[in-house]
C-alpha cells in the first residue's frame, strides 16, 4: 500500500475509499487453528482519499487488496458487495510501513453484488 508511512488514522484512510468484497473465509488463529472468525478479501474499487503528498507526487491505493479480520462468525456477503467497516482498526507494519492489518467489529452491506 502507498502513502501509509505518511500517515496513519484508520478512519481517514477509509474515508473516500469503496471496498469491494472478493472472498469470505474463516480467520483463524495461526499456531491453533482455533476459528477467531471471518477474514473478509476486499479490493479498494475507489480511492477519493486526499492523501499528504511531496510536490509532483499522486499516490492512489486502487485495485490494491486489503484483508479485514471481523471477529464474528458465519458472515455471509456476497462477492461483489460494497461494504463499510464498523469500528475499524489499523496497524500499519512491516520494514517500509507499507502494510496494513485491518480489523473490525462487523461490516455493513451498503451496495449490493453487481450481476
Amino acid at each position: 500500500m502507498k502513502g501509509l508511512s505518511k500517515f496513519f488514522d484508520t478512519a481517514r484512510f477509509l474515508s473516500g475509499k469503496r471496498l469491494e468484497v472478493v472472498g469470505v473465509s474463516p480467520w483463524s488463529e495461526y499456531e491453533t487453528k482455533e476459528i477467531l472468525g471471518t477474514k473478509i478479501s476486499t479490493v479498494i474499487a475507489d480511492d477519493q482519499t486526499v492523501y499528504p503528498t511531496r510536490s509532483g507526487e499522486t499516490i492512489s491505493n486502487k485495485y490494491e487488496q486489503m484483508v479485514v479480520k471481523v471477529r464474528k462468525l458465519g458472515l455471509n456477503i456476497p462477492i461483489g458487495s460494497s461494504i463499510e467497516l464498523i469500528n475499524p482498526v489499523g496497524v500499519v507494519y512491516g520494514e517500509y510501513h507499507n502494510r496494513l492489518s485491518l480489523t473490525a467489529d462487523d461490516v455493513k452491506v451498503i451496495a449490493a453484488a453487481k450481476e
